[in-house]
């Protein structure tokens, strides 16, 4: 610093400190060019996850009632009635009669 009259004259400073505002600006600018750029995979991430977890649902449900449905013709072919009409009409079967018994001791 050099003193002319009554003026003060201040010197740049030879460490380059007159432009570290930019430095700043440029660090703070990449901060959030970062943040954004994270955020923005996150989300993308989050939908993925979402859709894939929504057809994992929807093949559920499927199976469910999959699952039901055998169950209740399973219901169904278990009754006797059932079995005897199955078994005379689509396989020509029909119950012995009392002279066509045999008894195996």
């Amino acid at each position: 610093m050099e003193i002319l009259g009554a003026q003060v004259i201040r010197l740049p400073n030879s460490k380059g400190q007159g432009g570290r505002w930019v430095g700043h600006l440029v660090a703070g600018l990449l901060l959030l060019v970062a943040a954004a750029l994270l955020a923005s995979w996150v989300h993308v991430q989050y939908i993925a996850v979402r859709y894939k977890y929504s057809r994992a649902y929807d093949v559920r449900q499927q199976r469910v009632q999959i699952r039901d449905a055998l169950e209740i013709e399973r219901q169904m072919l278990r009754r006797p009635e059932r079995i005897i009409t199955i078994a005379e009409n689509d396989l020509g079967m029909r119950m012995p009669q009392i002279g066509e018994r045999v008894i195996l001791e």
